[in-house]
């Protein structure tokens, strides 16, 4: 079995990997400007620039030559630059985010399916968006909402229309998440993250295992009847 992880340089990208890796499928990653260190077998790294939509089409489709199936993708993709009052957002940073968070992680699934249904086979598709979502979003995170949002939707619409041909599209929502990345966010700090810890009903911001512990989940046969579903991980939010 082929696994596709889009994202693979952060906390729960990692969690994700660890939690699923074994040593007889293979595991195809991709990451950003750091390639991770990882010397285990079956591992495939690949750099890709998701400003960059129409190379991030070329690479998958290289990709797919090269492995011939993907049988599960899982997009972890997601920058939650730039977070700021939304009066104040430029053309740019909103054409960016949606470069990122939607556009090409869309395309690169839309390849994906594209192939399976070629060849009658199914595929699995895991997508991590955002609890932001839920409560559309702040006034300082409205590019990362839009984008964000945008890609729930055509995912949800392409379960709509395939899930007959046995493709298998669900979301996970991660509410508030403890993370190395949390407070490197440009304008964002230990004091607005603790401050939004504090509203969690459980009293505690998750882990990324808790997500990861989700994906495992829906990649088994435990989850075969689990189709276009939106699942929130946030500690009762």
């Amino acid at each position: 079995m082929n696994y596709l992880i889009l994202g693979i340089n952060g906390d729960i990208g990692k969690s994700i990997f660890e939690n699923l890796y074994n040593e007889k499928d293979n595991f195809i990653l991709t990451y950003g400007n750091k390639k991770p260190d990882l010397k285990k077998k079956n591992i495939f790294l690949f750099k890709l620039n998701f400003k960059l939509v129409e190379k991030s089409i070329i690479k998958i489709n290289k990709i797919l030559k090269k492995f011939k199936d993907i049988d599960i993708v899982i997009n972890n993709v997601g920058d939650s630059n730039p977070f700021k009052n939304l009066l104040k957002v430029n053309p740019k940073e909103l054409e960016n985010s949606l470069k990122i968070n939607f556009y090409s992680a869309y395309f690169i699934i839309l390849q994906i399916l594209k192939n399976r249904l070629k060849k009658n086979k199914p595929l699995n598709i895991i997508n991590i968006s955002s609890n932001t979502i839920k409560y559309l979003g702040s006034d300082k995170n409205l590019p990362y909402l839009v984008s964000k949002n945008a890609l729930e939707i055509s995912l949800m619409n392409l379960s709509k229309i395939f899930s007959r041909k046995k493709i298998k599209i669900n979301i996970i929502r991660p509410g508030v998440i403890k993370t190395k990345k949390s407070t490197k966010i440009n304008n964002y700090n230990k004091k607005i993250f603790l401050k939004r810890v504090s509203k969690i009903p459980a009293g505690q911001a998750g882990t990324p295992q808790d997500i990861s512990n989700y994906v495992k989940y829906l990649t088994n046969d435990k989850s075969k009847f689990i189709f276009g579903q939106i699942i929130t991980i946030a500690g009762g939010e």
